[in-house]
């Protein structure tokens, strides 16, 4: 029975055929499988905006909701939070998926009116107002009160061992990283994420394919399939936080055929490969660093590696040619958000470049010298994003522990590329570019923070170079405009010696919510490589602390 509609199921598989014909979300499936409106849903993307953010369907105050107020957090999560959080990307999971279990789970509806409340908390106002300034005592009781919901009608589902309640408690496992993401519990959300891998391999949906991959199997369901492209961008955007230094890889891979495709019919097929190629990077990269500390490096071993390496820098070519034809089929007017997403990819691919070609030499940090060129491009590509996001909202930094709730995304965005930039490129002008262009935003994405990897990328800047430019730039060289391009003579500046660099910059965010931050390094001492703390930064006191331990 269809609950919401009072319409009998006519139980067809893979879906209810009432609902396909009405366009409708099929309640009777929900998350047990099958049903959903995937068929209908293929259909309007077959047409000419296939590409983008689909609409959301129009959802009804939940039928399990028993209070004004709980209807009033479920309205901020359907009109604010869905359309908001889960950034510029097609996904099942938000757009169908999630609405769908709140609807039938009380364990999703007090998680997902948790997340609301803290979504909502965090809001500014466009005067700038602190919402830490305004009298919450309320907000933070209804919050905490839905969490311990959540988890009180989660216990028989931890009991059951079905698929159905597997499926209940991975969705509200995401609802829970979502929102510790946004309180800036970075911790407590990855222990959460990996229990969640924890249960897809329970549920034999992934399967450990070695060397910290898990692959997933193709999923009967779609909504399987949905689940899993969640967790897999949750563990992507927390490798890439982890890219820079040597740790247990942990990587979801999509299912897919294996065969690069010829044709993107989408903006999500584009980027879905792009993952795929970013996470055969970061398992290279682990190799790599593997083998980097073994005493002896067998001859074919290394032939192997560096083979894997041209598959994937021809990959990335054949991808970006693709993507180029893809981009060239959907000429015509665009929306700012569409423009964000095309701009966006291109970023990554940039990213991705570099990446791939130093994921070996992953002791040589002046590998990355010879990609200048890329470098520039990476930030010529990230000032249009700007450009395109200022265009249709404001774009600023706000004061002290402030985050701009309301540009800050769950999925992937500018951050991370700025920060491998700022980080991995020594080139003065270009680096400080991509701090200062951090440093113009005070938003979240996932777990990537832009005052704190600003922060960081500024001290390792500080560190690296110490005085070795002080008589060599001139004075007012550091004032350039924001979004201007680096002049050729910016790119002339002697290279930083190696001796230097920092090597394996490894970033700790410590404390629930997060009060701490730890800055580490490997250096050589005795002949051994070492983990070395450089400095302490006090989120309250707003300061580093250097020193040095073991």
């Amino acid at each position: 029975m269809v609950r919401i509609r009072k319409v009998k199921c006519d139980e067809g598989r893979p879906a209810c055929c009432r609902c396909i014909s009405s366009g409708r979300v099929c309640d009777g499936y929900g998350i047990w499988g099958g049903g959903g409106n995937l068929f209908s849903q293929r259909q309007r993307l077959s047409s000419a905006n296939r590409n983008l953010v689909v609409p959301r369907p129009p959802v009804s105050p939940p039928i399990i909701a028993t209070t004004i107020e709980e209807n009033r957090y479920f309205e901020w999560f359907t009109c604010r939070t869905a359309t908001k959080l889960p950034g510029t990307f097609v996904s099942s999971f938000w757009n169908t998926l999630l609405f769908q279990a709140s609807l039938n789970e009380p364990a999703v509806l007090h998680a997902v009116l948790a997340l609301s409340s803290v979504h909502k908390r965090g809001a500014i106002n466009t005067d700038g107002q602190d919402p830490a300034d305004i009298p919450s005592d309320e907000q933070g009781h209804f919050t905490l009160q839905q969490y311990s919901k959540a988890i009180r009608y989660l216990q028989p589902h931890f009991s059951a061992k079905s698929m159905a309640s597997f499926r209940v408690a991975l969705i509200t496992c995401v609802v829970f990283i979502c929102s510790d993401f946004l309180r800036g519990h970075f911790q407590r959300a990855q222990i959460l994420l990996r229990n969640g891998l924890r249960i897809l391999e329970d549920m034999e949906i992934a399967c450990d394919g070695g060397d910290g991959i898990l692959c997933s199997k193709p999923c009967r369901e779609p909504t399987d399939g949905w689940i899993v492209e969640t967790f897999s961008r949750l563990c992507f955007q927390v490798e890439l936080f982890q890219h820079a230094y040597q740790h247990p890889c942990l990587v979801l891979q999509v299912a897919s055929t294996g065969i690069a495709a010829l044709v993107f019919h989408s903006i999500n097929e584009a980027w879905q490969q792009m993952a795929r190629l970013l996470n055969m990077i970061f398992h290279l990269t682990h190799q790599g660093r593997q083998q980097a500390d073994c005493e002896y490096i067998s001859l074919s071993h290394f032939h192997a590696l560096l083979e894997h390496q041209q598959r994937i820098l021809r990959n990335l070519a054949r991808w970006q040619h693709t993507y180029e034809a893809f981009k060239q089929s959907q000429q015509g007017h665009r929306s700012a958000e569409e423009e964000t997403c095309y701009q966006l990819l291109t970023v990554y691919h940039t990213m991705a470049d570099i990446m791939a070609a130093t994921c070996i030499s992953t002791s040589d940090e002046s590998a990355f010298d010879s990609h200048t060129n890329s470098f520039v491009l990476l930030i010529k590509q990230s000032v249009i994003l700007r450009t395109i996001a200022s265009a249709t909202s404001t774009v600023r930094a706000l004061p002290g522990l402030l985050t701009d709730m309301s540009h800050s995304v769950i999925d992937m965005g500018w951050i991370p590329p700025l920060y491998f930039a700022a980080v991995k490129c020594r080139v003065h002008r270009i680096r400080l570019q991509a701090i200062r262009l951090l440093e113009s935003t005070s938003h979240r994405e996932g777990i990537w923070d832009a005052k704190t990897a600003a922060r960081v990328a500024r001290k390792v800047m500080e560190i690296e170079e110490q005085d070795f430019y002080k008589d060599i730039l001139v004075d007012g060289a550091d004032d350039f405009p924001l979004c201007s391009s680096p002049h050729p003579q910016h790119l002339l500046l002697s290279n930083l010696p190696e001796t230097f660099r920092i090597r394996q910059i490894e970033v700790v965010l410590s404390g629930n919510p997060m009060d701490r931050i730890f800055l580490f390094c490997k250096r050589e001492e005795a002949g051994m490589d070492c983990r070395v703390l450089l400095s302490e930064y006090d989120v309250h006191l707003r300061r580093w602390k250097d020193g040095t331990c073991g």
